[in-house]
């Protein structure tokens, strides 16, 4: 008879051995008093990721043939998983405390119906960092593409402070480098969306939580660090241009699902006449601005 599990921690790889293998051992090295398992999902790396762990007895390893991209490889581990709760984790993590347990009896605790549950996440020095936000609205494009600028312009901007809870507090989502969600809450609203490659789909899941009545919150106390870029960019400068096509493509596909057909393709439109930083930029080619261009007018089909 299979051992009960009460945490399945799904962690997606591409050729990220070098920073895997040291999440994995922090998970282990801080992981008290709470039964887990750690599901590898790998997705084609060339890296000798698959040669390393197949022989770490501590993960079970699952090897897809392609790059499924983020969502799916992780649907793909949620198949695996045996666990109560599921904690999605970025190969690009450090625990630096018994957060799983953390996380697990403030999930248990909670008195209303909790959604994604994540923490307060720290760079190497200890600094906060991004670990939450709001979902995406349409007129973010007026503020980011037009309004920021004309401050900027005038020197007239000023970053808007973070609010970071002394214990928790609700948020529209948390990103998707820590996220701590029950099975029953997937079973019932789902999980990843497929449409997605990267970027965008842990707040449409999330969207999809607190449409069914679900809160997300952010939880002060367990300590994560996050490595951001460590476990994706290849130091190119290609990557930015890869990172913004995709980004935008997500955006695209998330307003899909989530706004009204006529909001969504009012955007469409709106948009690119916006997107001033792709085409005013001097280090983003000919090629790659028309490659944008076709990007913008692409049909999203779900």
């Amino acid at each position: 008879m299979d051992q009960i599990v009460s945490v399945s921690v799904i962690i997606v790889n591409y050729n990220t051995l070098h920073v895997v293998r040291p999440c994995i051992d922090s998970i282990v090295t801080h992981t008290k008093d709470v039964t887990y398992e750690i599901i590898v999902v790998d997705n084609g790396s060339t890296d000798g990721t698959v040669e390393a762990l197949s022989e770490d007895k501590r993960v079970t390893l699952i090897q897809t043939s392609e790059n499924l991209g983020f969502g799916k490889a992780n649907n793909k581990g949620l198949e695996h998983a045996r666990g109560e709760y599921v904690f999605f984790l970025n190969s690009d993590t450090l625990l630096k405390n018994n957060a799983i347990k953390i996380l697990y009896d403030f999930a248990v605790d909670y008195q209303a119906e909790l959604g994604a549950l994540g923490c307060i996440l720290e760079d190497r020095r200890g600094n906060r960092i991004h670990s939450y936000g709001q979902f995406p609205k349409m007129t973010d494009d007026f503020r980011k593409f037009l309004w920021i600028p004309i401050l900027k312009a005038f020197h007239l901007y000023r970053e808007s402070s973070i609010d970071y809870p002394e214990q928790w507090m609700k948020v529209d989502y948390v990103t998707g480098a820590d996220l701590f969600v029950s099975r029953q809450v997937l079973d019932t609203c789902g999980a990843f969306h497929p449409a997605f490659f990267m970027y965008y789909e842990e707040s449409e899941m999330e969207h999809r939580f607190q449409m069914h009545g679900y809160d997300n919150v952010l939880l002060n106390g367990p300590r994560i660090v996050h490595l951001e870029g460590e476990g994706s960019n290849d130091g190119k400068s290609s990557q930015f241009i890869r990172d913004t096509f995709r980004q935008e493509r997500s955006l695209f596909i998330y307003y899909k699902l989530t706004e009204p057909r006529w909001k969504y393709y009012l955007y469409r439109i709106i948009h690119p006449v916006l997107r001033q930083t792709v085409w005013l930029n001097p280090h983003v080619s000919l090629h790659d601005k028309w490659q944008f261009v076709k990007q913008l007018f692409i049909f999203i089909k779900l």
